[in-house]
């Protein structure tokens, strides 16, 4: 890298060749390498969609300052990767721009879908391009608003800047579907949702909580790395019934769990029961001893 930090920097004319250069740069970076798949993924996404920005939207500028030029750069910061791009525009399609990056920005992430989906799914006019589109993906793919500016440059033209942050530890959500003999689980960092219910006796418990146990050793290293624990992170057990084997296995989450409390992680565990289930209600507080965490107890009405 030229600089600290940074992963990949171009300042000048943007055309196809000069994309596809890039892009086979940036891919061959070993800062980029070391990235995690979801995030290379999302990365590459949003350095596309930005060059090809500028390739179809830039104005062009009768003038050989490089200042003016399309520029790009990628580079890491603490724990985030930062995109920053800009390229002059005409005034005229300011107003334009301005609308279209506030609507985004104050989108909340379905409204945001909804705008994509309705997006990709219109016919585009004649020489548009998918205008918009681009700026849509860029904020679903990073989960941050898109910062701009304009600067002036002449009195026809602004030189418009973007700035995308994305997460560089992207942590992947866990989903099985309840069956008669398996419990529901639902581990999707995301929504901010944590939790595993129902009856659990499944043919293989270790196979069916190994996929769990390799989800929190992954969730483990993605707290540590990240700023994900400004909020709680609650865990939630709700279950019907679960076997003596099942309960080994549980116990072995609840000991990750308080493992990462131990380490000043702001972890919590809400432990539910049916009114009038003791045993239930016995098991959890017997398992919260054991790994000297203190459970939440809920209780709920009967079914």
């Amino acid at each position: 890298m030229s600089k600290s930090g940074i992963i990949l920097e171009y300042n000048g004319p943007v055309d196809l060749s000069v994309i596809e250069l890039l892009l086979a740069k940036l891919k061959n970076t070993k800062e980029f390498e070391a990235l995690n798949k979801t995030t290379g993924k999302r990365t590459y996404g949003v350095v596309v969609e930005s060059l090809e920005n500028i390739l179809y939207y830039s104005a062009p500028i009768p003038s050989n300052n490089t200042s003016l030029q399309p520029r790009i750069s990628v580079r890491k910061e603490s724990d985030k990767i930062i995109v920053e791009a800009g390229n002059p525009v005409k005034y005229e399609d300011k107003d334009k721009l301005v609308s279209q990056l506030d609507k985004i920005n104050n989108a909340d992430a379905e409204s945001l879908q909804d705008l994509y989906e309705n997006k990709i799914s219109s016919n585009f006019r004649k020489g548009e391009n998918g205008a918009g589109l681009g700026l849509i993906f860029m904020a679903l793919k990073s989960g941050n608003r898109i910062s701009y500016s304009f600067s002036p440059i002449t009195n026809d033209h602004l030189y418009f800047e973007i700035t995308i942050s994305l997460n560089k530890y992207i942590m992947r959500k866990l989903i099985i579907d309840q069956t008669p003999s398996s419990p529901k689980v639902i581990l999707d960092p995301e929504k901010k949702i944590y939790q595993i219910s129902g009856e659990s006796r499944p043919p293989d418990v270790r196979e069916f909580y190994g996929q769990i146990l390799n989800w929190l050793d992954d969730f483990s290293k993605y707290l540590i790395n990240s700023d994900a624990l400004k909020d709680p992170v609650t865990f939630n057990f709700n279950f019907e019934y679960f076997n003596s084997s099942s309960g080994k296995l549980i116990l072995d989450i609840c000991k990750i769990l308080a493992g990462l409390r131990s380490q000043g992680m702001n972890i919590k565990v809400n432990w539910h029961f049916e009114k009038d289930d003791i045993d239930m209600l016995e098991v959890g507080k017997e398992m919260s001893k054991i790994v000297k965490f203190p459970f939440e107890y809920v209780e709920s009405g009967m079914n």
